[in-house]
Formats: structure tokens, C-alpha cells, sequence
């Protein structure tokens, strides 16, 4: 009889992907070595003894198209067949003019103006998947930079600053030496309550809970949301 209390893998990614979200499954996939880096050394150099094989590839995406590559390379004669009107599978942009059909049959066309597009599929190339980077780079397919984190970006409240937009770098600076100052100011024990009121106080433990992570007591737990914290933090570690 199976023991029911066994979880295989499977289910307990999926389970973390539909609590956490796509970033920490990912993360505990790179845990359990299920999304390791990449052991590609170079170009790919199939050998054998072709005479005249056809290979029949079902499907164009990544998978699809670099096999018929590197078939086609070797010698073999090379055909696929693809369900969609496009090929890239799962990888495809959205610009402006293209139309798509949902599921249930709506139809989208989108109005974003010239140079800009969606990608609603992968959006991002790990650092650490070296081969894909390598067929970018031999094919000529253009990159962008990904910038997660824009310190000249503006931050825009309408009950704040009068409603004037703010720089980030400047947000941060003044937030993150304010909190600095004040926890300096709670080591000189009784100083705290001498310039801080109680309005700035809830604004002070609102803005540590957001930033740490913190529970409903201002404790920092394992929790869902001290996770969900931690995985954004790695991520631009890792881009």
C-alpha cells in the first residue's frame, strides 16, 4: 500500500508555483537541481551515418527549430510541422497591429504604438542558460538589456510631495536614512518618543513591515511573504 504522506516532486512544485508563484518554483527547482546552469561547452557536433534519413519534428518552438537546425547540419533532410500560423512556440511578441484569439474564441488586436510589444510568454534569458545565449549570438537574434531596477525612475502619489513625481534614488536615500537614523536614535534608549509622534510612528512600523517582510506583530517569520521577499531580492542577483 502507498504511503499517502509521500509528495512526489512534481506535486510539490506545482504546489509551490500556485502558492508563491512562477519565481519560487524556480528557485526551488535550482534547489533540488531540477534548473542547474547550463553544462554547454560549445557547438553541438553530431556525427553518424546519415544516408539520406528524413527527420520528421513535430512542433516549431525552441526545442523544434534548434533540432532541425542541427540535423540539418549533420546532413539529414529535415521537415516540421507546426500547429500555430507562427513559429517560437511559448516564445512570441505582441506588436502593435497583431491580433490573437482566446480560448474562447475572442479576438484581441493590439494598439501599441510603433516599437513597442508585449511578450506573453518568457519575457527574460537567465544569465546561466548558456547555450540559448550562444544560438543569440550566432544567429544574430538582437538582445536587450533587462533592467529590473531603475533608480532614475519616477515615483508618483497624488497625496504625496504635493503630487509631484520623485525620483527613486531619492525615495530610497531619504527612506533608508531615515530608518537608519531612527533605529540609531532607539539604541540611546527614551530619545525616540522625544521626535517621533504617533502618526509618524504608524508610518514608521507600515514602512518596516513592507520592508522587512514583517507579520501582523512586527515579527519577521518564515512565512509566504518573508519568501515571496526573499525571491525578488535574488532575482536581480541572478539576471
Amino acid at each position: 500500500m502507498q504511503n499517502e504522506s509521500v509528495i512526489r516532486r512534481r506535486d510539490l512544485l506545482a504546489l509551490i508555483g500556485t502558492i508563491a508563484g512562477s519565481s519560487a518554483m524556480y528557485h526551488a527547482m535550482t534547489s533540488l537541481g531540477f534548473a542547474s546552469e547550463s553544462a554547454y561547452k560549445g557547438p553541438l557536433k553530431l556525427a553518424g551515418d546519415v544516408k539520406g534519413a528524413s527527420v520528421l519534428i513535430l512542433g516549431a518552438g525552441l526545442a523544434g527549430m534548434t533540432a532541425a537546425l542541427e540535423l540539418r547540419k549533420a546532413g539529414y533532410k529535415v521537415q516540421i510541422l507546426e500547429f500555430n500560423s507562427r513559429a517560437g512556440g511559448r516564445n512570441w511578441s505582441i506588436r502593435g497591429g497583431d491580433s490573437f484569439v482566446e480560448l474562447g474564441g475572442f479576438r484581441q488586436t493590439s494598439q501599441f504604438e510603433q516599437g513597442l510589444y508585449l511578450n506573453p510568454g518568457p519575457w527574460r534569458i537567465p544569465y546561466h542558460h548558456r547555450a540559448l545565449l550562444d544560438y543569440c549570438r550566432r544567429l544574430n537574434v538582437t538582445l536587450e538589456p533587462f533592467i529590473q531596477l531603475n533608480h532614475n525612475a519616477y515615483l508618483h502619489a497624488t497625496r504625496a510631495f504635493g503630487g509631484k513625481p520623485q525620483r527613486f534614488r531619492s525615495i530610497k536615500a531619504d527612506f533608508q536614512g531615515g530608518v537608519s537614523e531612527l533605529l540609531a536614535k532607539i539604541t540611546q534608549q527614551g530619545r525616540l518618543d522625544e521626535t517621533v509622534g504617533k502618526e509618524d510612528q504608524e508610518i514608521l512600523l507600515q514602512s518596516l513591515r513592507d520592508w522587512g517582510a514583517l507579520d501582523r506583530d512586527y515579527k519577521y517569520n518564515a512565512n509566504l511573504v518573508s519568501a515571496s521577499s526573499a525571491v525578488m531580492r535574488a532575482i536581480p542577483a541572478a539576471a
